[in-house]
C-alpha cells in the first residue's frame, strides 16, 4: 500500500480485484493473468455499454455517485469504489489502461481534473466480451501475489446460487432511501420506485405520479418507503443464495437478519457460510473473509489462542473460536444486500454477526475434525453414493442418452448401488431432494429428465390449453401480443367459470393452475414468459388459510431449483380479514393446546394476529357463489384491467399482413373463377378415378404400414393420391 486517498490505502491487489468484481457482478465468467508489467482481466459478458465518451466517464474519478450506486443488492460492489479506484490508481502512479470491448480498443488516460481522455481504435476479434489491460507505475508496487484476491473471487463465483432479483424496500432505512432519491436528481420518481421487488411501473406511477426524485422531502421519502413496504414482503435470508458445499472443505450455514439505520430502520437479511479444512501440523492457521463472494480488503489477523482455539482480530472482531487442535484453513462468506462498515473505512463490521459467525465456524470445524480423525472408519453416506453413481445411473435410465427418463426411473437406476453400499432400502423422498440440490447447482434440470404434467395453462383468445409437464414446458412458446397478465389459482374448478363467462378474454389474462402446491413446471412457465420482451404481471388467488398464504410467497421467492421469479407476482387474496368482511363461512379445523402442536407456516406479509387466527381457522374460495366470485375477482382486477395494445410498429405490420392475406384470398377467388378452375378439376378427377380404380388399396396400405409402422392408415393413401394426381396431369399435358 503506497498511496492514500479518501482516507484509505490503495494497493495493486485492490485495483485488480475491482476490475474482476465488476465483471463477475455483470454475470460474466472472468479470468485474470499477469504478463510482465501488464495485468489483463478478461470476461465473456455482453461488453461495456455506450460509446467512447460513456466509457471515458465510466473510468472517471469525478463521476458522480448516482442513485444506481446506492441500490442495495447482494453484489460484490457492496464494499468497493468500483472503477474510480482503478482510474485513481492509474493517475496516481502514471500507469496505463486500455479497454477492448464490442470491437473497439479504448486507451484511457485519467487527468488531474478528474475526467479521462480516451483514444479509440478498431479491435478485431474482440466483438464478444471485454478485455481490460492495466499497468501500474512505480508509485504503486505490484506484489508477487497481486492476483490472489481476484483468483479467490473467481473461484467462489460459480458454485451454488446467486441472487439475481431486484432490491427490496425492506433493505433501506429512511435516511438511505432519502439519499437515493436525492442522488437520482431529475429522474422520475416512478422510474426509481419500479426498481424495487413487486413494484410494477403502473403501480409506481399510481403511487407518485410525475414527481421528480429531487423534489422529495425527507418526510415524503419516509412515507413512500412505508408504502413500498406494504406492497412487498420482506425477503428471507434463503433468497440471497449461497455457495453450498465444497468438495474439499467442511461446510456450515446460518441465516438471519440485522436491523440498522435511523427512522424506519432497514431489515437486512444475511447468510453466513463457513468452510473449514484441516491442515498439516507444520502449517499455520489461515482465515479468508468474503463478503458477497469476494475477499474483503480490511485486515483480519488470525493466531492460536489456546491449543484448540484461534483468535481473530480485525473488522470489528476481537474474539476466539473453537476449531480443534490441528491447524485449519477457514473461509467465511457473508451474503447480504448491505454491509455496515466500521469507522476505519471500508472494513465490514463483522461484530454484528458474531453469534451466527461463531456457530458456523465451530460447526464446520467439528465436521472437518470428524472427517480427518485418525483411524476413523470411513462411512459412506446416501448422498455420496447418489452423487458418485449419478452419471452411470443417468446413462442406464436413458439408454445411453437415447430416451427421456422420469425421476422415479432414475431412482431405480441408483437403487442397486445404494442397496449394495448402504445395506438398506433407500428413501425416495431423500433421493428427490438430492436431485433438487444437484439441479440447483447446475441451474437446470438433469439432462433428459422429465416430470409429469401437474397442471395446465389456458391462453385467452386461442382457447389453447397446455399441460404443465417438463416436455411441454421445454417446447412452450408464449403467443405474441395475446395476454399481458396471468392468473394463478390452486383450484382448477374456478377456471371453468371464468372461461364460460369470457373473463380471460375480457382481461387479456391467461389462466394457470397446478395440482396441489405451486409446482415446478408452473414456476418454469412463469420464468419462460418472463424472459420475453412483452410486459407481464402475475396474479395469485388462494384460500384464506395458512398454506394458501404461502403459495404467493413460494412463487415470489427463489426456489431451490430455480432463481428468483422473473415476473412481478401480485397477491390478490383471499385473505382472512377480507373474508370476514365479506361474511363468508369460517371453518374451524383444529384445536390448539398440546405442547406438541405444530405451528403451521404462514406467509411473511400476514400480520401477527392473523397468523395466530390461521392456525385454527380457514375460509375457502369455494365459500363464495359463482356470481360472488366473479364480482370479487373483478373488483380485485379493476386497477389492472388494461388490455393488450401492441406498439405502433407492431400494429402497422399486423395490418399490412392481414390486408395482404385478404387481397390474396379475394384475388385468388377471382382468378380461379375466371379460369374455370372448378370445371377443370372435375375433368381431371374423372381421369384420376379410372387410374385409382385399378389399385388394390388394402394391399398398398398394409405394405406401407409394414414398412413404416409409425404411420397412420391414411398416410399411404395421401402418398398414392399425390402419385395419381401428378400422373393424371402429366398425361393431360
Amino acid at each position: 500500500p503506497v498511496i492514500r486517498g479518501a482516507d484509505e490505502l490503495i494497493s495493486a491487489s485492490l485495483v485488480v480485484k475491482e476490475l474482476v468484481d465488476n465483471a463477475l457482478d455483470a454475470g460474466a465468467t472472468a479470468n485474470v493473468e499477469r504478463c510482465g508489467d501488464w495485468i489483463y482481466v478478461t470476461d465473456d459478458g455482453p461488453g461495456l455499454p455506450g460509446n467512447a465518451d460513456a466509457i471515458a466517464r465510466l473510468f472517471s474519478i469525478q463521476r458522480p455517485l448516482t442513485s444506481s450506486k446506492m441500490v442495495r443488492v447482494p453484489s460484490r460492489g457492496a464494499l468497493g469504489n468500483g472503477l474510480r479506484v482503478v482510474a485513481g490508481a492509474v493517475l496516481a502512479s502514471s500507469g496505463a489502461l486500455f479497454v477492448e470491448t464490442r470491437g473497439q480498443r479504448h486507451d484511457i488516460r485519467p487527468r488531474d481534473n478528474g475526467t479521462s481522455d480516451i483514444t479509440s481504435t478498431p479491435a478485431p476479434g474482440r466483438e464478444v466480451g471485454t478485455r481490460i489491460g492495466l499497468r501500474l507505475g512505480q508509485d504503486i508496487p505490484v506484489e508477487d501475489d497481486v492476483l490472489a484476491w481476484s483468483e479467490i473471487a473467481i473461484a467462489f463465483a460459480e458454485p451454488g446460487k446467486v441472487y439475481r432479483g431486484k432490491t427490496s424496500p425492506w433493505w433501506y432505512d429512511a435516511e438511505s432511501f432519502f439519499e437515493m432519491c436525492k442522488a437520482a436528481g431529475t429522474r422520475p420518481l416512478a422510474d426509481l420506485c419500479s426498481v424495487f421487488r413487486d413494484v410494477t411501473p403502473t403501480m409506481a406511477a399510481n403511487l407518485v405520479g410525475s414527481t421528480q426524485c429531487q423534489d422529495v422531502s425527507r418526510d415524503q421519502a419516509s412515507h413512500l418507503l412505508a408504502m413500498l413496504r406494504e406492497r412487498s414482503s420482506a425477503p428471507k435470508p434463503a433468497v440471497l443464495g449461497k455457495i453450498g458445499e465444497l468438495a474439499q472443505m467442511s461446510h456450515a450455514y446460518a441465516g438471519g437478519e440485522i436491523v440498522v439505520g435511523t427512522g424506519m430502520r432497514a431489515q437486512l437479511p444475511f447468510s453466513i457460510e463457513a468452510f473449514v479444512e484441516t491442515l498439516s501440523d507444520e502449517d499455520d492457521d489461515e482465515l479468508v473473509v468474503l463478503v458477497n463472494r469476494t475477499p474483503i480488503t480490511g485486515e483480519v489477523n488470525v493466531f492460536r489462542q489456546k491449543s484448540h482455539q484461534i483468535g481473530v482480530i480485525g473488522c470489528g472482531l476481537s474474539h476466539v473460536f473453537d476449531v480443534g487442535r490441528k491447524p485449519v484453513r477457514v473461509v467465511i462468506n457473508v451474503t447480504t444486500p448491505y454491509m455496515p462498515i466500521t469507522t476505519d473505512g471500508k472494513e465490514p463490521d463483522l461484530r454484528r454477526y458474531l453469534t451466527p459467525l461463531a456457530a458456523v465456524i465451530e460447526k464446520a470445524a467439528k465436521k472437518a475434525k470428524r472427517k480427518d480423525s485418525a483411524g476413523a472408519v470411513a462411512r459412506v453416506s446416501q448422498k455420496e453414493v447418489i452423487l458418485s453413481n449419478m452419471k452411470a445411473s443417468i446413462q442406464k435410465a436413458s439408454g445411453d442418452g437415447q430416451y427421456r427418463y422420469s425421476l422415479r426411473q432414475l431412482f431405480y437406476a441408483v437403487r442397486p448401488y445404494m442397496l449394495e453400499q448402504l445395506g438398506k432400502e433407500p428413501d425416495y423422498n431423500y433421493f428427490a431432494q438430492i436431485v433438487t440440490d444437484i439441479e440447483a447447482e447446475l441451474g437446470a434440470d438433469l439432462p433428459g429428465l422429465y416430470r409429469d404434467a401437474r397442471g395446465v395453462i389456458y391462453h385467452p383468445h386461442t382457447s389453447e390449453e397446455i399441460p404443465l409437464g417438463t416436455i411441454n414446458v421445454e417446447n412452450y412458446t408464449r403467443p405474441a401480443w395475446t395476454f399481458n397478465k396471468i392468473l394463478y389459482s390452486e383450484k382448477e374448478g374456478f377456471f371453468s367459470i371464468l372461461r364460460d363467462t369470457g373473463w380471460p378474454e375480457r382481461n387479456d389474462c391467461a389462466l394457470l393452475t397446478s395440482k396441489g402446491f405451486a409446482s415446478r413446471a408452473a414456476r418454469d412457465v412463469i420464468d419462460l414468459i418472463g424472459q420475453t420482451q412483452e410486459e407481464i404481471y402475475f396474479f395469485c388467488i388462494h384460500d384464506a388459510d395458512a398454506s394458501g398464504t404461502m403459495i404467493c410467497q413460494a412463487l415470489t421467492e427463489a426456489t431451490r431449483a430455480r432463481g428468483a421469479r422473473k415476473v412481478h407476482v401480485i397477491n390478490l387474496g383471499l385473505d382472512p380479514w377480507e373474508a370476514l368482511d365479506m361474511d363468508l363461512q369460517v371453518e374451524k379445523f383444529r384445536e390448539l393446546g398440546g405442547k406438541r402442536d405444530r405451528q403451521l407456516p404462514v406467509a411473511e406479509y400476514v400480520p401477527r394476529r392473523w397468523k395466530d387466527w390461521l392456525q385454527t381457522q380457514r375460509v375457502e374460495l369455494n365459500a363464495m357463489t359463482s356470481p360472488e366470485f366473479i364480482r370479487w375477482l373483478d373488483s380485485k382486477f379493476a386497477e389492472h384491467a388494461d388490455k393488450v395494445v401492441p406498439p405502433a410498429i407492431v400494429l402497422r405490420e399486423e395490418l399490412d399482413d392481414r390486408t395482404r392475406q385478404e387481397l390474396e384470398r379475394l384475388l385468388a377467388a377471382e382468378i380461379l373463377a375466371v379460369g374455370g378452375f372448378a370445371e377443370r378439376v372435375d375433368q381431371a378427377m374423372m381421369a384420376a378415378r379410372e387410374k385409382a380404380g385399378a389399385l388394390n388399396l388394402e394391399k398398398i396400405v398394409r405394405n406401407e404400414l409394414n414398412r413404416a409402422p409409425q404411420q397412420r392408415w391414411d398416410e399411404p393413401l395421401r402418398n398414392a393420391a399425390t402419385s395419381i394426381a401428378v400422373e393424371t396431369l402429366a398425361n393431360k399435358t
